[in-house]
């Protein structure tokens, strides 16, 4: 099962995790989690005062799901969930949530780190710090 899309609303990391947990089968062995939060200082502005999360594209949606499709395929999941935040968004705030499961712990903590390291090299979303 796939779920995938991005949001300005700020989301509930514990709440989605508990209901990808419910969505789960004695099929997966291993759930892994990738909690992205907006940390300091900042790459570009030290001590920013907000990041914005800017879409490039008018189908994030539909390229995070595109990504996880892609990560359920070469890693072989059960699962994979992940929501990614847009907008403007301060220090600490959750700004990208993976999860994904599987039969084996090598295949999800590597899913999981491919999952991120894509949406670090795409560019359909801009992160711009605000001084």
């Amino acid at each position: 099962m796939i779920t995938a899309y991005a949001t300005k609303e700020p989301f509930d990391h514990l709440e989605l995790y508990r209901g990808f947990l419910e969505r789960e089968s004695d099929a997966s062995g291993t759930v892994v989690l990738h909690h992205g939060r907006v940390k300091r200082p900042g790459k570009v502005v030290p001590e920013f005062s907000t990041v914005e999360l800017k879409p490039l594209v008018p189908d994030v949606d539909e390229r995070l799901a595109a990504l996880a499709g892609a990560a359920e395929g070469k890693f072989q999941l059960n699962q994979v969930l992940i929501v990614h935040r847009t907008g403007v968004i301060g220090a600490c705030d959750s700004v990208l949530l993976a999860i994904v499961s599987g039969r084996t712990r090598d295949r999800c903590f590597a899913a999981c780190s491919w999952i991120v390291d894509k949406i670090k090299q795409e560019e359909f979303i801009e992160l711009i710090e605000h001084p």
